[in-house]
């Protein structure tokens, strides 16, 4: 399929579409800011960030669709705690406590759901410590989870800056789960094992190796690329070829996955060599993927064709643009790399 055909049916999945709701809460927030550490509270990265003593204090939240918790209880349980513990990993943390609040029709379907949000704490290592029980044949069934987690330094989409290369690291010893983009890394996987692997992201924020990282949820590889970009107000240009890819399924379905382990990443080109050997030490393929530009375009690029698959300028994805923000002081006179260290060094 080519490139002219392919992006337009990426761009209106019920996923992407969901996203580009999101602009609805832009106009609600209080958008006094200061600092960067104001920004870093704000939507925009995968969890909120305060600072709280010499580390940052993340906070996430995830509901899954009624449709999901209601057809696979225990797997909805696991993987709302699995999309959060992710969302803490990307920001260079390392997650703590899980609460949750969840409706159903039936006991039996309620204990199916608490099963799978206890088994997966048990196996990424957290406390379940407490939630909302609402049981009653009437109720539609759903569930939200929301979890807490610390950085000693930060990864965040306001570090994204032009010139910095992308990457994708994604376990590709996995499988679909039937009918849905959900690819599964975690079955008959020891929890030594899944816990290690997510901590390559805190690695790479503490030894300075990265600038930002983002999830791969439910828009799929191509809707987290704009959000790691959107931001900012970046464009990027990608490599569609470079992207790992089971050898039988086509593109349109790989790029709507949603991983239970795929992160981007962006970083300084001498860098990368070392993110890929982090990876490549918990068999986590890693590729460079794409450069960020200032263009506001992100740019798919395939063998010789080349098409646009979002223009910023033109249309928000999430709303979720802090790019006047980040022109202004004191934001316009740091480099990353000194916001980054502003961050380490930051007190309450």
């Amino acid at each position: 399929m080519r490139l002219s055909e392919l992006l337009p049916q990426l761009q209106i999945t019920p996923a992407m579409q969901s996203k580009q709701n999101i602009h609805a809460i832009k106009s609600q927030l209080n958008l006094n800011i200061q600092t960067l550490q104001d920004l870093y509270a704000l939507p925009a990265d995968d969890a909120a960030a305060m600072p709280f003593g010499e580390q940052y204090l993340l906070h996430a939240c995830e509901g899954m669709l009624p449709s999901f918790v209601a057809k696979h209880p225990y797997f909805a349980g696991w993987s709302a705690v699995m999309a959060n513990v992710s969302d803490i990993a990307a920001m260079g943390g390392r997650a703590l406590t899980v609460v949750n609040s969840y409706w159903h029709t039936d006991t039996q379907s309620g204990q199916q759901l608490f099963a799978g949000m206890q088994a997966a704490c048990d196996a990424y290592g957290l406390k379940l410590v407490g939630g909302h029980t609402n049981i009653h044949t009437d109720f539609q069934p759903t569930l939200s989870v929301a979890i807490q987690g610390l950085a000693n330094h930060l990864l965040s989409v306001f570090h994204v800056q032009a010139g910095q290369k992308i990457l994708i690291a994604l376990n590709m010893q996995g499988k679909f789960h039937e009918q849905t983009t959900y690819w599964k890394c975690f079955e008959h996987v020891p929890a030594a094992v899944l816990r290690t692997q997510l901590e390559v992201l805190p690695e790479i924020a503490e030894q300075h190796l990265a600038y930002a990282a983002r999830d791969i949820s439910n828009a799929g590889i191509l809707g987290s690329l704009l959000m790691l970009l959107e931001a900012t107000g970046s464009g990027a240009n990608l490599w569609l070829d470079k992207i790992p890819k089971p050898q039988h399924t086509d593109w349109l379905k790989w790029l709507q996955i949603f991983p239970s382990y795929g992160f981007l990443l962006t970083a300084d080109s001498e860098e990368c060599e070392d993110i890929i050997e982090l990876f490549a030490s918990q068999d986590i393929d890693c590729a460079v993927i794409g450069e960020v530009t200032d263009s506001g375009r992100v740019q798919i690029q395939q063998q010789t064709e080349q098409q646009t698959f979002w223009d910023f300028q033109q249309q928000a994805f999430t709303g979720l643009n802090y790019q006047k923000v980040l022109a202004q002081a004191p934001f316009s006179n740091l480099s990353r790399h000194a916001q980054q260290q502003e961050s380490t060094l930051c007190r309450v």
